[in-house]
């Protein structure tokens, strides 16, 4: 079995300095000892979990923000004069409601990190202020970066209305993945225990999360693929294109704090589950062990592995960005 790491009450660890501010300070992942306040994070977190299941307004909210999104998105496909949109405005409606029930989750877990750790919400403005700016940017730029034809758009006014509903159901994720990325960057409170439920939960958080800025990805290829058929021609290679860019928007949100996470857990895992003082003969099996929590914390992945699991169109995308730059180049 692994052995854990106990501290030697005859000789107690010396008190650490506080943490160097300013730039020093900020990338500190040094283990300095946090005292657990109110429970500590696992309580903190468990409360919060426990008032959005009693709360049937969670729920409501959540419901609420869908039926927006969805008639947000069928009123933007509405606006085409085209006869034959009918594809169009399903998948339109279909990314809207996505988009209202993403920013319902991502809400909801803001609100569970907040009862975690204190925020420095400046740092969180900062990060979703990053992703406006890359999300802005590639979107204006599109008509740059793709080969005209004539004849066909690259970007329209509805193209863009559509990327907005989009990037606004993605904005309360961005927020909160900023949050958990403050959390993990500090030494977590409480007993071993009670770090690792909170490594695991923070974990699963931003897996999730992951999971619903996917979808929002595939619908984003699916309302440019159907918008095709719709209306003014466009360039083929907007589907493949939106999906890049918001591949990357994706990336841009989530790579910082899965970095911060896996360091985290690396630090954990050495601190408190080490081998250098387990007997020969059980070395293997702790060898094991430690291999499954490590596997636990997702320390066997990479921030690209990560998101092309959570991204179920990466893969494709990439795939298509490729071919498209060898078309572009003959």
């Amino acid at each position: 079995m692994i052995q854990q790491r106990q501290p030697d009450p005859q000789h107690p660890a010396p008190v650490p300095a506080s943490p160097a501010g300013g730039l020093v300070g900020a990338f500190d992942y040094a283990e300095h000892e946090r005292h657990a306040g109110q429970g500590g994070v696992v309580a903190a977190a468990a409360a919060a979990q426990a008032r959005e299941a009693s709360t049937w307004s969670i729920g409501d909210f959540r419901l609420l923000t869908m039926l927006i999104g969805m008639a947000v998105g069928s009123g933007i496909a509405l606006t085409n004069d085209d006869k034959d949109k009918m594809i169009f405005v399903v998948v339109a409606a279909l990314l809207g409601a996505a988009s209202g029930e993403a920013f319902g989750f991502g809400l909801s877990r803001w609100a569970e990190v907040r009862a975690m750790h204190r925020i420095v919400k400046r740092r969180v403005w900062f990060a979703v202020l990053t992703v406006l700016v890359v999300a802005g940017g590639l979107m204006f730029t599109t008509p740059l970066l793709l080969p005209e034809l004539e004849g066909a758009e690259s970007l329209t006014e509805r193209g863009i209305a559509i990327s907005l509903l989009a990037i606004v159901g993605g904005l309360p994720s961005a927020a909160t993945l900023a949050a958990v990325k403050q959390v993990a960057a500090d030494p977590l409170p409480g007993t071993p225990g009670q770090q690792l439920d909170a490594l695991l939960r923070l974990r699963r958080m931003c897996a999730r999360m992951l999971s619903q800025l996917g979808i929002l990805v595939l619908l984003v290829m699916g309302v440019n693929a159907a918008a095709r058929t719709v209306g003014d021609e466009l360039n083929p290679g907007v589907v493949i294109f939106s999906g890049v860019v918001a591949s990357f928007v994706v990336g841009t949100m989530y790579a910082p704090t899965a970095a911060t996470l896996r360091r985290r857990g690396q630090l954990y895992v050495e601190r408190h589950f080490s081998l250098d003082q387990v007997p020969v003969g059980e070395l293997i099996e702790a060898a094991e062990n430690k291999g499954k929590l490590e596997k636990l914390l997702s320390l066997d992945q990479t921030t690209f592995g990560e998101l092309k699991a959570g991204l179920v169109v990466l893969s494709p995308v990439v795939a298509g960005a490729v071919a498209l730059m060898i078309q572009n180049m003959k």
